[in-house]
């Protein structure tokens, strides 16, 4: 790439830069199009890294309010004690790409590959009409996946939520786990 090897290279910041351009349709490096592959899997290899270094904390700290929201808003929706017409019928959570590979790690789903520009993650809740039983559908980018611990693409609901309790965090736990892991770093260096 031409880059000496005392340098430090970002490939995140690289990376960024290329799927931004080919995105917007902007003049690109040849040198880095050529690269784009190495960039890519560089990027994966070091956030993949980082989340499984410290394992379960570190993917707590990255997804576990989150996974702790939709937990709260799922056992919500399908209270029957709730009223109706106070439900919602669609929740949006936005964020970037390097937010959504931690969530997909924690639920199984992760392909290794890093996601493309405005990728999603779509979650949907379903009510078997006849036993009343709920589920929960995941797709990725437009296509269903199946969710670790759960046997097929339509989970029921029970499992979904086991696998979200195994990251998810309360605010107070969140900032308990973030004082935890700062003293920890403290007494490392």
């Amino acid at each position: 790439m031409g880059i000496d090897g005392d340098k430090s290279v970002d490939f995140f910041l690289l990376l960024d830069n290329i799927l931004a351009e080919q995105v917007h349709n902007l003049p690109s490096c040849p040198v880095l199009k050529n690269f784009q592959q190495t960039v890519e899997r560089r990027s994966v290899d070091s956030l993949l890294f980082l989340l499984e270094d410290g394992s379960r904390e570190v993917l707590q700290m990255s997804v576990g309010l989150l996974f702790y929201t939709l937990q709260k808003n799922i056992t919500e929706a399908v209270d029957p004690s709730s009223p109706a017409e106070k439900a919602r019928k669609l929740m949006l959570y936005a964020s970037h790409d390097v937010t959504l590979i931690p969530v997909l790690v924690a639920l199984g789903t992760f392909d290794h590959k890093w996601p493309p520009y405005a990728a999603d993650v779509t979650l949907e809740l379903y009510e078997h009409r006849q036993s009343k039983e709920w589920f929960v559908r995941m797709s990725y980018h437009g296509e269903e996946q199946v969710v670790k611990g759960c046997r097929a693409g339509l989970c029921p609901l029970k499992e979904f939520l086991e696998v979200l309790s195994q990251y998810s965090v309360s605010p107070e736990e969140y900032n308990n786990l973030c004082s935890q892991m700062e003293g920890n770093q403290q007494t490392a260096s």
